[in-house]
C-alpha cells in the first residue's frame, strides 16, 4: 500500500516537474531591461566620450547599441561583424568574436567603437560567420550609431529575419533616402 502511494507521490511530481520545465523553457523573460535609444538631437552621452581623438590620425569614438530580437537564441556564439559608414565609403568595423559582448536575446548591448572619423553615418552593414551549431540564428531588430557631431541614427533590420551565415552582408542603405 504506501509503495503504491509514494509510486503515485513521485509519478504526480515527475509530471509537475516536467510541465514546469517546459513552461519555463518556452518563457519570454519580461524582467530583463529593454533600452530604447534616444532620438533626440541631444544625447545622454557625455560629449567629452565621443569627441575626435587623436585628431592627427583622424579618430572618433562611436557609441553603438546592438538590440537582439526577443526571438533570438538565449545567445549566439557567431562571430557578428558591423561595418558603417557615410555616403561615399564603409570605414568603421566592429567585430564580435567569442571575447567580446554575448549579444544576448531581449537585451541591448552598448559598445564604444574608436574609427575613422566620418561625415553622417547612414548606411549599416552587418555580417555572421563561425556558427559553432546549426540551430544558431541570432536575430538583430536594430542598431543605432552615435558618434560626436551627427544625431544617432537607427537601422532598422526586418522582424524575425535572421541574418545567413553565408560570407554577404546585410543592412539598409540610408544614405539616398529623402
Amino acid at each position: 500500500m504506501k509503495r503504491k502511494k509514494v509510486s503515485k507521490i513521485m509519478k504526480t511530481l515527475t509530471l509537475i516537474l516536467t510541465f514546469s520545465l517546459i513552461v519555463l523553457s518556452h518563457a519570454t523573460p519580461t524582467f530583463l531591461s529593454r533600452i530604447k535609444p534616444q532620438m533626440k538631437q541631444s544625447s545622454a552621452l557625455d560629449d567629452a566620450q565621443l569627441q575626435p581623438q587623436n585628431l592627427d590620425k583622424l579618430n572618433c569614438n562611436y557609441r553603438v547599441s546592438i538590440k537582439t530580437s526577443c526571438l533570438s537564441p538565449f545567445i549566439t556564439y557567431d562571430r557578428i561583424t558591423l561595418v558603417f559608414g557615410n555616403v561615399t565609403r564603409y570605414q568603421t568595423v566592429y567585430i564580435n568574436s567569442m571575447g567580446g559582448i554575448r549579444l544576448e536575446r531581449c537585451l541591448t548591448d552598448v559598445v564604444i567603437i574608436e574609427g575613422p572619423c566620418q561625415d553622417k553615418i547612414c548606411k549599416m552593414t552587418i555580417f555572421r560567420s563561425g556558427s559553432v551549431y546549426n540551430y544558431d540564428s541570432w536575430i538583430v531588430e536594430y542598431v543605432t550609431v552615435e558618434d560626436y557631431k551627427n544625431p544617432p541614427i537607427t537601422f532598422y533590420y526586418e522582424p524575425n529575419y535572421i541574418i545567413p551565415d553565408d560570407g554577404v552582408g546585410y543592412g539598409p542603405d540610408y544614405c539616398h533616402g529623402d
